[in-house]
């Protein structure tokens, strides 16, 4: 659509002044020539009562897995004035001497997994594909070779991870669209999930964190699709903490891991750019430096006294200010990243395409 077809639809200027009345000009002919010109400006006045598309509120729906965080980011990102998110580039700006080094073989990989270390292997759990595909759970050697680990009860996407105590424990998640309430664990020598307490609500494409001896929730929807601004805290062994302090921006699909003694969020739909972190002592957010472009889908690690946020760009922050690190060697969203003896390890993501794991070691 054109500047000028832009502005007649939001501002429409007036209608131009009627043609001035001769004696004997009116013939039948001209009669449908009136008509059809007071239906175009009906139709006109109509269009110009209804809202762009672009100043829509936000939805309140559950995000669909790909299709729709495409669709997020067309109406969220600036129309058209430039800006930090248009014109950086990602070229790396830190460790320009190292690549990711992929170890084991290519494996089919699916996106909107949750991930979890256990006893130095990496899980990657459930995910968006197949029906099959949400159930199964993946255990991946730091090699790149994996092994089937027991499935899912359910099928699950957008489910939340994390280990304490031993275990694994997977919160919520999208059930066929739908945020779940259910919680699941596995020990490492367990032939199947245990089904936990439920969660306070049904919570779906939130992040997870261990801090304190407990685990942290943070961000993502609800059963009716609305944001949740909660931040939750569970003991391991099913008492919940709620009513803790909000986060400033409420989204989904946001990228969190732990940082210095607090628990951090980056990105997401809702908050492309925002960077945020929680201190549970002071049960209070604090604002960051906002990451340098849009992360929608991206995960978060701590390694080597850098915040990581992996997603199509690598961004690195030193606790001051963001830095560009290596990208991968293939564009993933939705995938996994774990941090092992602060080697960062990314695996799967590639919506169903054969990948395979990817290890940084950012260590000097």
């Amino acid at each position: 659509m054109s500047d000028t077809q832009i502005i007649e639809l939001d501002e429409p200027g007036p209608a131009a002044g009627p043609t001035p009345w001769r004696p004997g000009s009116l013939t039948l002919l001209s009669v449908p020539v009136l008509l059809a010109a007071a239906a175009t400006v009906i139709l006109i006045s109509r269009n110009a009562t209804q809202p762009a598309v672009a100043e829509s509120p936000a939805p309140t729906t559950a995000p669909r897995p790909a299709a729709t965080l495409q669709l997020l980011a067309i109406i969220t990102l600036p129309p058209s004035a430039p800006s930090v998110a248009v014109t950086e580039s990602g070229t790396p700006e830190v460790l320009g001497d190292r690549r990711w080094s992929s170890p084991g073989p290519a494996y089919p990989a699916r996106g909107d997994v949750t991930e979890a270390v256990l006893r130095g292997d990496i899980y990657v759990i459930g995910g968006t594909g197949t029906t099959e595909d949400g159930r199964n759970v993946f255990r991946y050697e730091t090699t790149g070779s994996r092994q089937r680990a027991p499935d899912l009860p359910i099928s699950l996407d957008h489910a939340m991870a994390a280990t304490l105590g031993g275990r694994i424990y997977v919160f919520g998640g999208f059930v066929f669209g739908q945020a779940s309430a259910r919680v699941f664990s596995l020990g490492a020598n367990d032939t199947s999930w245990t089904e936990e307490a439920l969660m306070p609500q049904g919570r779906a494409a939130g992040g997870a964190a261990v801090l304190d001896g407990r685990v942290w929730l943070v961000g993502g929807v609800a059963l009716n699709g609305s944001w949740i601004p909660e931040v939750w805290s569970w003991d391991g062994a099913g008492r919940w903490s709620t009513g803790l302090a909000l986060i400033p921006t409420p989204r989904d699909h946001l990228a969190v891991a732990t940082y210095r003694g607090s628990i951090c969020a980056a990105g997401g739909n809702g908050g492309p750019q925002a960077f945020e972190c929680y201190e549970p002592a002071r049960n209070e957010w604090t604002k960051r430096p906002d990451l340098r472009k849009p992360v929608l889908a991206g995960r978060a690690a701590e390694a080597a006294g850098w915040f990581w946020v992996v997603e199509r760009d690598v961004h690195a922050f030193n606790g001051d200010t963001w830095n560009f690190a290596p990208r991968l060697q293939s564009p993933r969203a939705g995938g996994a990243l774990a941090t092992i003896a602060d080697v960062l390890y990314f695996v799967e993501g590639a919506s169903g395409r054969a990948a395979p794991m990817e290890v940084l070691n950012p260590r000097r």
